[in-house]
């Protein structure tokens, strides 16, 4: 009777769909034993899935590990036992060696023999990391995601900060006798956009932030894919070349697109994006394109994590995709929407990880239920989209991920840097390339406290697009945030921004305002507008 409960509730979670490019879509449950609780899942270089889980009878401190096929066949637990944490970890997460015998779980690494797929031996190899991150006091997480190339040779990590700021690092995997020890580290990340503009005095250049959350390595090993800075007022997924140091944007979409995951062969990417959730969708903060966008929305994404993707996973409707996409359309279309494969149903929302069977037609993601905790946590099944009718290409072959990039930072310049607060450029201007310039100032208090403005005089870079205006934002995760934006575009095409966003602080769920502010006006109002696209600001009210 049982079972035949399960299967029909495993049927009812079943869609399908049918896209123009891509063909038949379907999204299924994977099937797991009723006493697996919690479980978060990832696929294997062999085409399975590893696990880890809990069951109601386990102790708070014990995790479990098994493989299964994404059918639900063949469910075998290789361990069990305790996973111990630094007090700086961002919890355990699963990232698999190409060589099948191994998972990075963060501050350890797990390994079986013969392999994960039928494994005789399985051990727990502690990893050490460098410049005694974890007893830092400017660091909160010594890693808060954490990726190991595909020759098996290096890890990148991202750390996370007390100054609310992010630092990503590269270093070699060396297997030590009783543990592993990461080696030539070095920072590959970018400490301010801004450098001085030589020929003017007072004015500064821009370039892109490099760095990020780091979540895969593509490129066969030779760039990362990250959360970054792709050019545009919103994080973009972007692929940062360890060898030239050049960055890419993959999405561009005007929303919020943090996570892409690429195919094997890199041609489709799975996205945590907000561009399906139209009533949590941030998007008239970055519908009107605009230079240097970052000097006053970069202190904002925590306010935007927490509004787009914490809210809704714990209380507000709407989703936080995943969305599948063509990697070039999405490269070079701002308008390219994807598919959703968002669930139908409502009360399931998407939680990391993604990963891609090696086939490259199968593509697997976690949802767990909007709200849903506990001793044992939410309440999560893992989900999978089967590309039926996609002719995928060859994988991307591995390559040597390289020692270092030409910008990084290593040894004592390395360890200076993260002995310190982060530091920026506070005031000054940006000539446009063909006329004008913008006039920036901001401030922080090293703690999450910040204020920041840009005045746009006759701004521009190609003598056809001009603005003008001003933009700001100011706040802190205690007391929320305000943005203001009220400025022009005139050009190829016409927009404007007249806006003001007002957030809580975390407390309270970091809540758009609606109420009366204290000139008599609503704390959250106005539009943004982009050629005849026209985006409310009152269309998010909850």
């Amino acid at each position: 009777m049982n079972d035949t409960r399960e299967r029909a509730a495993h049927e009812a979670e079943v869609q399908e769909m049918v896209d123009d490019s891509l063909g038949p879509i379907r999204i299924s449950t994977v099937p797991l034993p009723g006493h697996v609780r919690a479980p978060s899942a990832t696929y294997t270089p062999s085409g399975r899935v590893f696990l880890l889980f809990r069951t109601q009878e386990d102790p708070s401190d014990t995790v479990r590990a098994a493989v299964v096929d994404d059918n639900g066949a063949r469910f075998t637990e290789i361990f069990a036992g305790t996973i111990p944490q630094k007090r700086t970890a961002n919890g355990i997460r699963h990232m698999p060696f190409t060589d099948n015998s191994r998972m990075l779980l963060g501050d350890h690494v797990l390994e079986a023999s013969p392999s994960l797929d039928d494994a005789e031996h399985v051990e727990l190899v502690p990893v050490e990391y460098p410049w005694n991150l974890a007893d830092d006091p400017l660091t909160s997480h010594h890693w808060s995601e954490i990726i190991v190339s595909p020759d098996g040779e290096r890890i990148a990590w991202t750390i996370l900060r007390t100054d609310l700021t992010a630092v990503v690092a590269l270093g070699r995997l060396r297997r030590d006798e009783d543990r592993y020890t990461i080696v030539d580290p070095v920072v590959i990340s970018s400490t301010d956009a801004l450098v001085p503009d030589p020929e003017r005095e007072g004015y500064f250049s821009a370039r892109h932030m490099l760095g990020g959350e780091v979540k895969q390595f593509v490129r066969g090993g030779t760039a990362i894919s990250a959360v970054g800075d792709g050019g545009a007022p919103l994080t973009d997924s972007v692929v940062q070349d360890l060898v030239s140091d050049a960055l890419e944007p993959i999405t561009r979409t005007p929303g919020y697109d943090e996570t892409t995951i690429l195919s094997p062969d890199e041609r489709l990417g799975i996205v945590m994006t907000s561009r399906a959730s139209k009533g949590t969708n941030p998007a008239f903060l970055g519908l009107v394109p605009r230079p240097h966008a970052t000097l006053v929305t970069m202190s904002m994404a925590w306010v935007l994590y927490m509004y787009a993707v914490d809210g809704v996973r714990r209380f507000r409707p709407g989703n936080i995709g995943p969305v599948l996409i063509e990697i070039e359309r999405s490269r070079a279309d701002r308008d390219y929407a994807g598919v959703p494969l968002n669930s139908a149903d409502d009360s399931w929302v998407y939680v990391s990880p993604m990963s891609w069977h090696p086939d490259g037609r199968n593509v697997m993601w976690m949802e767990m239920q909007r709200g849903s905790g506990g001793d044992l946590g939410p309440t999560l099944r893992i989900r999978t989209a089967e590309l039926a009718d996609y002719a995928p290409g060859e994988p991307v072959p591995v390559a040597a991920t390289p020692a270092t990039t030409p910008s990084a930072l290593s040894g004592r310049e390395a360890e200076e840097l993260l002995a310190r607060t982060a530091e920026f450029t506070p005031a000054g201007r940006i000539a446009g390339a063909h006329s004008g310039y913008l006039e920036f100032d901001r401030s922080s208090d090293g703690h999450g406290t910040w204020s920041a403005a840009s005045r746009y005089v006759d701004y521009s870079d190609d003598g056809r697009n001009v603005y003008n205006g001003v933009e700001r934002s100011s706040g802190s995760m205690t007391a929320g945030a305000v943005y203001e934006a009220d400025l022009e575009l005139v050009g190829d095409i016409g927009g404007e921004m007249r806006v003001r966003a007002s957030w809580s602080g975390v407390g309270d769920g970091t809540r758009l305002l609606f109420g009366q502010a204290d000139d008599g006006t609503p704390q959250s109002h106005g539009f943004a507008r982009y050629g005849d696209t026209v985006l409310r600001i009152q269309d998010l009210a909850e």
